[in-house]
């Protein structure tokens, strides 16, 4: 059931439910190549709906992979502000909004359309710092294209930092100054925020998700001779010092969170067999609790807390969305698909045990702990990124019909209630 409230009730419903959650050092995962190939191929759900199967299995070592030409990709972070300048960074021109912009729909642009930037992921610290990973569209090809914006402010003014020197599909920062980088084989460590950055070769391993939080990163590696496993490696994040901790067996394991000292991540045979592994000691040892028997696979978790986490399950050609209180130890069915009306690729991102985001053909909001949605943002496909904040947090859209690449950042400062297009130099 879908209750219809007016944009000014949406926003006081939503400050009166976010209360106080513990966000400090929570990642989001929102690897736009990963996600993609997550959803179908590793965790085995099946053919992509198809609209979007091409771009998503075929192309993705083909048409995506020519966008993707250094796999620059990054994800959120959420720790607490860090000293800034309130005007952003030196020698950064001011952006000021173009007289010509106009709100579409109600959702106001937070700066001046400039074509030729292509924003692939975002990773932020605080709700003022961030960094976008894109690409230059026009006028160049192959590695050069790469580039990452940095802002202090919020996205008013950007500037650009070193990207490492390999192909890199995803980028976490645990602080202004410390970061990871991934690619196939290799991990890139920076602890001066960016502006130099260091190798750390896997040897024979693809490095496939990566996650930090508090003294730790982690890595989900895949050893790929026969048989191929699957492993959890960890690193101090104050130096380089990667070892494998855990082995997680022949399935590959997906949806990598971070909190404290729990550690979670999901598990599909592509048989209707789900299960979330979940740790309390940084990831040494792990637990396997069910999650949505019967179906095809767990599309994305969330954790809000020690305590709380977020899922969405595969339907086949929609989604349920699931929530456990006890640190995943057990999982309730709270919304269904045939009453959430999103498709099997969609994801979550939340601020709170009752307050999360819907992201799909639509993003849809909750503020009862799923009992309800309301749709906040239409016309787009979608993919939640995730929240810096309580109320500050950022999701990706793409072109109708497609998953392929995105083509606009979004970001809300309300905790989901209200989204606009963020714009780039």
């Amino acid at each position: 059931m879908k209750e219809r409230l007016t944009p000014e009730a949406l926003r006081a419903r939503v400050r009166a439910a976010i209360g106080e959650p513990d966000l400090t050092g929570r990642g989001f995962d929102l690897d736009t190549a990963r996600a993609r190939k997550r959803r179908w191929y590793d965790l085995g759900l099946g053919a992509a709906p198809a609209p979007v199967r091409v771009s998503l299995v075929v192309a993705l070592a083909g048409a995506v992979a020519a966008v993707l030409t250094v796999g620059a990709v990054l994800q959120l972070r959420s720790l607490p502000k860090p000293a800034g300048s309130a005007t952003g960074p030196a020698g950064t021109s001011q952006s000021t909004p173009s007289p010509s912009a106009q709100p579409t729909s109600g959702l106001v642009p937070l700066g001046p359309v400039v074509d030729g930037f292509v924003p692939l992921d975002v990773t932020a610290v605080s709700a003022s710092e961030w960094w976008v990973l894109g690409s230059d569209s026009a006028g160049c090809s192959g590695t050069a294209c790469a580039r990452i914006l940095h802002t202090l402010d919020g996205g008013q003014t950007f500037t650009s930092i070193p990207t490492p020197s390999g192909a890199v599909t995803g980028l976490r920062f645990l602080n202004p100054e410390d970061g990871w980088a991934y690619g196939a084989t290799t991990v890139w460590s920076t602890h001066d925020g960016g502006a130099t950055w260091n190798a750390t070769p896997f040897g024979g391993m693809t490095v496939d998700q990566l996650e930090t939080y508090g003294a730790y990163v982690y890595a989900i590696v895949e050893d790929t001779t026969t048989p191929a496993t699957w492993s959890l490696a960890r690193s101090p994040a104050a130096s380089d010092g990667w070892q494998v901790i855990s082995s997680l067996g022949a399935e590959q394991p997906g949806n990598l969170n971070v909190h404290g000292d729990g550690v979670w991540m999901s598990q599909s045979n592509g048989q209707g067999d789900n299960v979330v592994l979940a740790s309390v000691d940084d990831g040494a040892h792990f637990a396997q609790h069910s999650i949505c028997p019967g179906a095809s696979g767990v599309a994305s978790l969330y954790d809000v807390s020690s305590e709380d986490l977020w899922a969405t399950c595969a339907m086949g050609t929609s989604e349920d969305v699931w929530r456990s209180v006890d640190g995943g130890a057990t999982f309730t069915e709270v919304q269904t698909s045939t009453s959430s009306g999103e498709p099997d690729w969609g994801t979550i991102g939340a601020t709170s045990a009752s307050n999360a985001v819907l992201a799909g053909t639509s993003l849809q909001l909750t503020v009862d702990g799923g009992q309800s949605f309301q749709q906040v943002l239409s016309g787009y496909d979608c993919s939640i990124v995730g929240f810096t904040t309580a109320e500050d947090g950022f999701a990706f859209s793409y072109p109708s019909g497609s998953l392929g690449t995105p083509d606009v950042l979004w970001r809300t400062d309300d905790a989901g209630a209200q989204w606009h297009e963020v714009q780039f130099p």
